[in-house]
């Protein structure tokens, strides 16, 4: 049997629901010029403007924010908004290279649209609660804590808004390690976390809420992702 046959045939559970979430549809470039994402009072508009993801006034067509990654192709493939319900705040989800997706959150502060702080790269417990579950994995695998880890995928992606001033995140990160270096078999690990933050209405925000997720969790995830 072939390493790519033992790959697929070895794929637990866990790593399943992981690809079930990244793999949620995604508006292309082409889908956005003919149906722009309006915000909920329809003042605003989520276009790609010469392939690049932009906000504009619905009625006249301005551009008024340009989103992160408008340089990367991938993110004209993938790029989606979502809104707040008062149409206030917006997130951005994209694809920003070949096995990551993140995203980034804006606001309307006064007449100008603003980024808020990255996600990533300010809530360092989400990569220590990812960091457990793999240790765990590898505990469980038999795998020592240096062993080279490949990367299958990292996700950063807003979910949902659950209300004018607080949305949901989700977080997930999986890779590969070789259990058998006689048979160079693999097996899988990652982890997943459940964000729930609260923007401050001061050009920033906190963490509400955060949960490890189970097999249980993802898979419920991803049924509802389907739906």
């Amino acid at each position: 049997m072939g390493p790519l046959i033992r790959l697929r045939t070895r794929m637990p559970k866990r790593l399943a629901m992981l690809l079930l979430c990244l793999l949620a549809p995604v508006a292309s470039a082409q889908d956005e010029e003919e149906k722009p994402s309006l915000s909920p009072d329809k003042k605003w508009a989520f276009r790609f403007v010469e392939e690049q993801p932009a906000i504009v006034r619905a009625e006249s067509g301005e551009v008024v924010l340009k989103l992160q990654g408008e340089d990367s192709a991938l993110t004209a493939e993938t790029g989606k908004v979502l809104w707040a319900p008062d149409s206030r705040r917006l997130a951005f989800n994209y694809r920003a290279g070949g096995r990551y997706y993140t995203c980034a959150v804006y606001e309307l502060a006064g007449s100008e649209w603003k980024v808020l702080p990255d996600l990533e790269s300010n809530t360092p417990q989400v990569e220590k609660i990812i960091a457990r579950a793999e240790q765990r994995d590898r505990k469980r695998l038999g795998v020592t804590k240096t062993a080279y880890r490949r990367r299958i995928s990292d996700e950063w992606r807003v979910r949902r808004w659950i209300d004018v001033d607080s949305f949901e995140a989700l977080a997930i990160s999986s890779g590969s390690v070789i259990v058998d270096k006689k048979t160079e078999d693999v097996d899988y690990i990652g982890g997943a976390v459940l964000l729930t933050v609260k923007c401050d209405n001061k050009g920033g925000w906190k963490i509400a809420r955060l949960r490890e997720l189970s097999d249980a969790d993802l898979e419920k995830l991803s049924k509802e992702t389907e739906e």
